[in-house]
């Protein structure tokens, strides 16, 4: 189980970029790539069933060069816990929480 985590103070996509940012309420700044926030879907089809939708994604994704340009992602809230991104593909399952976002966060600190 993912320990508890502060709650996003600001987020935004740039898709000059091709990043979405969250400045965290505890003052920590995470930066995804979007191409990897959707191959990083949690949602049961893009994790190969609901059994492994609990797991988080191997931290290599976010070196790996971007496979697409994302133009479009639409970022909406999911009550007081969570995102979802609706993609240029029309994907829109995957629900990220706070606790999954802060536990994958690709920068040096947390990455390692």
């Amino acid at each position: 189980m993912l320990p508890p985590q502060p709650a996003p103070r600001r987020i935004t996509v740039s898709v000059d970029e091709q990043v979405l940012a969250i400045s965290w309420q505890d003052g920590h700044e995470s930066v995804y790539p979007l191409d990897a926030l959707r191959r990083a879907c949690p949602c049961a089809g893009c994790m190969g069933g609901h059994d492994r939708m609990g797991e988080l994604p191997d931290p290599e994704i976010f070196r790996l060069p971007s496979l697409q340009r994302w133009e479009r992602p639409k970022v909406e809230a999911v009550g007081s816990y969570a995102i979802r991104i609706t993609w240029d593909d029309g994907h829109d399952a995957g629900i990220h929480t706070w606790k999954r976002l802060r536990a994958i966060c690709p920068c040096g600190d947390c990455a390692g």
